[in-house]
């Protein structure tokens, strides 16, 4: 048991420790680095926001164990990070044949995506193709089931 105490002890210092991670919004104002901060949750939060993806699955993985965050919650993060690391290419060819198909992002991630979207980043897909490719990837089970 002294083992499963050193790990819950690690994964909350490990957690308590996003303070600094811009975007995270603290629930308790002036209580000190990292205040409101300091559950699994947050941090992976911030980890998926940043990108972090495979280290946000790490720590789903080790929080899901370690009894910090449920089953079911781990089950929502870890299909939002299929979805953020899922290419345009990789939707059906079907959806693929859509008008106005923004081919020129295949190989890009629906988080790159949103990252030019959020930037304003329009060198390599107008925001209408952005937009399109996003939703392509979002919603290809439900525009699938309409073909």
């Amino acid at each position: 048991m002294r083992n499963g105490w050193v790990l819950l002890a690690g994964l909350a210092l490990m957690v308590g420790a996003c303070g600094h991670v811009p975007g995270v919004e603290r629930s308790v104002p002036g209580h000190g680095v990292g205040a409101g901060c300091n559950t699994a949750a947050a941090r992976i939060q911030a980890l998926i926001a940043q990108g972090r993806l495979a280290e946000a699955e790490a720590l789903i993985a080790e929080s899901t164990a370690a009894g910090l965050i449920s089953r079911p919650h781990a089950t929502q993060l870890l299909t939002r990070i299929a979805q953020l690391n899922t290419k345009l290419g990789e939707i059906p060819a079907r959806l693929q044949r859509a008008k106005d198909f923004p081919s020129q992002l295949k190989d890009h991630t629906l988080y790159q995506i949103e990252k030019m979207m959020e930037d304003g980043d329009f060198s390599l897909a107008t925001k209408a193709q952005l937009q399109e490719a996003a939703k392509l990837i979002k919603e290809q089970p439900r525009l699938m089931d309409k073909l």
